[in-house]
């Protein structure tokens, strides 16, 4: 084949990679920040093998930089014994310990990378109220475990479990990520609200109580002889 040839050919193959749609990336979105916690108890069905039987826990956000999240784990065992670690994770490589924390605002269909399961894809949505407030989760079935996270900030909610000898179920217990809602409201509204009831009310008492300055004579004045 000749230079021309060649030369067309090579020509050709840009046109065709440059019509070809260029793959596009997710931005992966760390949703968590230094100082957030949250705590966990977990229960059993069965008994469970040696370092499963941690009845609660506790996980720490100590840092975070780009995609990496150094985290404090504390967990309590059924025998006692106290243990703690401070892995660091990675949501752009897959290193998320136990599934502990993934990115942000997914939505079903999308997939995260666990360097323990491979691409894992979000099943769906769901609304439920966890820690004191109303939550958006998302959550992903696997062979083994169905998992849910905060879709706002990615952070694992609740887990249900099943192994050969036992079940295992983990759910939120308290944390300092979101405010406990009052009635129904998250603690701002709540508290406005009531000022402006309590505020409605003030105003009514005083209309009741006081008299009027504009020369109305009050009730129980006697009228002059």
């Amino acid at each position: 084949m000749d230079n021309q040839k060649l030369a067309t050919l090579f020509l050709f193959s840009l046109l065709i990679a440059s019509l070809l749609p260029l793959p596009i990336l997710a931005v992966i979105k760390v949703g968590v920040k230094e100082g957030d916690w949250i705590e966990y108890n977990v229960a059993y069905i069965g008994t469970p093998t040696e370092g499963h039987d941690v009845v609660w826990a506790r996980m720490e956000i100590l840092n975070v930089k780009e995609t990496s999240v150094t985290v404090k784990i504390t967990s309590k065992f059924s025998g006692g014994k106290q243990d703690t670690s401070t892995p660091v994770l990675n949501l752009e490589t897959g290193h998320l310990g136990d599934a502990f924390i993934i990115p942000a605002n997914l939505e079903a269909g999308d997939t995260f990378l666990d360097e323990n399961r491979g691409n894992v894809t979000i099943s769906g949505t769901k609304q439920k109220f966890v820690a004191g407030a109303d939550r958006t989760l998302i959550y992903a079935v696997t062979a083994e475990t169905t998992m849910y996270w905060d879709k706002a900030t990615g952070i694992a909610v609740e887990s249900h479990s099943a192994f050969v000898n036992f079940t295992m179920v983990t759910m939120t217990e308290k944390t300092n990520i979101w405010q406990p809602s009052l009635l129904g409201l998250e603690p701002t509204a709540f508290y406005a609200l009531t000022a402006t009831v309590l505020g409605a009310v003030l105003i009514i008492v005083a209309l009741l109580v006081f008299p009027r300055r504009n020369g109305t004579p009050r009730h129980n004045q006697q009228p002059l002889k």
